[in-house]
């Protein structure tokens, strides 16, 4: 895998005085009734693959993938568009 350049400091390890820990959030983006194999598959050989990679880097790795964030109250009040655009933003990264 090639290293990316993160930003410096986005969380810290308690206890690791020299050494930051960085985070990199990644949004799976796609409608929720398309894509399941494609986000099964990356939810669960490719993330995993990519946080053992990034732990040698004291590189965090979290996928967001709102199939599991959202209610059904939020699909009916339209609060799903608005949690959509926040989690994009906190994210780093933008699968679609």
């Amino acid at each position: 895998l090639p290293v990316v350049a993160i930003p410096p400091v986005v969380s810290t390890v308690p206890g690791l005085s020299s050494h930051q820990w960085r985070t990199v959030r990644v949004f799976i983006s796609s409608t929720f009734r398309d894509m399941h194999g494609e986000r099964d598959l990356l939810t669960r050989f490719i993330f995993p693959e990519l946080r053992a990679r990034a732990n040698a880097f004291q590189l965090n790795v979290y996928e967001v993938d709102l199939r599991w964030g959202l209610t059904e109250q939020d699909t009916r009040s339209h609060a799903a568009i608005e949690i959509c655009l926040g989690e994009v933003q906190r994210s780093h990264l933008f699968l679609a």
